[in-house]
């Protein structure tokens, strides 16, 4: 049996999500009719979605093409334990934007955003300013090539090139799925 990737979500959930992550001023009749529910059954199930934290709906942007003049990208290794500690502290910052706790070489991933290189040298000497940060290495981001805030729930394991699969189409029912494999989506195709 393949395992589902996000336990917390079935298939409908997962669908939802998806078709969301699409297009995220989607209108939940519209969601509904393509998955076979009711659009009480999505409205139900976004706001348990949307309230546990699972899904947040918002608009991304590329803050280079808005002009915001410094963009920092800093790694740092922090003493683990202290880990907790630094990293609330950075993330009280106005300016970070992004803050994670990592495995490897450096343990702290900061993105931050400054008017100025003068603003983004206060920030660095009063943000990496704590004894417990061993090392620390940061960099002015110039171009995003790449961005994904959208990616896709895979609900089986991404398959190596020249890997083939037979699509096992499933239905969804009207309010709960009756024949889909565990962690596998299957809203219908959109209705002509």
């Amino acid at each position: 049996m393949p395992r589902q990737p996000y336990q917390q979500l079935d298939a409908i959930d997962q669908a939802i999500v998806d078709a969301l992550r699409i297009d995220g001023r989607r209108a939940y009749r519209d969601i509904a009719r393509d998955l076979g529910v009711s659009e009480s059954m999505v409205r139900k199930r976004c706001k348990r979605l949307l309230e546990s934290g699972w899904m947040r709906i918002l608009a991304i942007s590329d803050p280079l093409a808005l002009g915001v003049p410094v963009l920092a990208t800093t790694y740092a290794r922090v003493r683990n334990a202290a880990l907790d500690a630094v990293t609330d502290a950075i993330a009280r910052h106005d300016s970070v934007r992004y803050v994670g706790i990592g495995i490897g070489a450096n343990n702290l991933v900061v993105e931050s955003l400054h008017a100025s290189s003068a603003e983004l040298h206060a920030f660095l000497q009063d943000a990496l300013a704590h004894d417990d940060i061993l090392s620390s290495q940061t960099m002015q981001v110039v171009k995003i090539k790449k961005s994904v805030w959208d990616w896709e729930i895979r609900t089986e394991p991404e398959r190596g090139p020249g890997t083939e699969r037979d699509p096992q189409p499933a239905e969804i029912g009207d309010d709960e799925p009756t024949s889909a494999p565990p962690g596998v989506a299957t809203p219908r195709p959109p209705r002509s």
